[in-house]
């Protein structure tokens, strides 16, 4: 029997271990993903920044919970998602300006090429945050972040059907918002 505790000890410790460095290795992964939903969704860098960061201390606290079996992302999109929604109820109003721009690219244009996609990139930026959140939401998540129709519904806790009338409203809408600038 005293030889089966340590044997039993040695198997939890390397059960744990693999567990952190799983952990660690999705963090690392989705970080940066996890903001750039969070900003997309919530429109500030600080609440994005809030969102993640509760969204990853949720992971950890209940990492014990994941089926291993089904997929990772639509179960952390749906953390931050109702984080994020959390949010947005809590706020007494939407910012009027909509989302903050994505991180500018590193190109070699000129000025005036830039001051076009600038201008081109804020105006798409600005029709994404007006978006009722609904369809802002599966537009992000599809678009931006490469989830599945399947994934989508997943995360959002809706049926794949909606997922795809949402997506074609959404796109149609912005469509007609931004056809005069494209």
């Amino acid at each position: 029997m005293g030889v089966i505790a340590p044997v039993q000890q040695l198997q939890l410790r390397t059960r744990v271990s693999s567990q952190a460095d799983e952990f660690t290795a999705l963090v690392k992964q989705y970080r940066v993903r996890a903001f750039h939903f969070a900003l997309q969704m919530v429109g500030n860098s600080e609440d994005a920044m809030d969102v993640t960061q509760e969204a990853f201390l949720r992971l950890h606290r209940h990492w014990h919970r994941r089926d291993p079996a089904r997929p990772f992302a639509p179960w952390f999109y749906s953390i931050l998602r109702n984080l994020a929604i959390d949010l947005l109820r809590k706020r007494t109003s939407l910012r009027e300006d909509g989302l903050e721009a994505a991180p500018e690219p590193q190109a070699g244009p000129g000025p005036e090429v830039l001051a076009e996609q600038n201008e081109l990139k804020a105006r798409v930026w600005r029709a994404i945050g007006q978006l009722p959140p609904a369809l802002r939401e599966v537009v992000i998540l599809k678009d931006l972040h490469g989830l599945t129709y399947a994934e989508i519904a997943h995360t959002a806790g809706i049926p794949v059907t909606t997922v795809t009338s949402r997506l074609h409203d959404a796109r149609e809408r912005l469509r007609r918002k931004l056809e005069r600038y494209l």
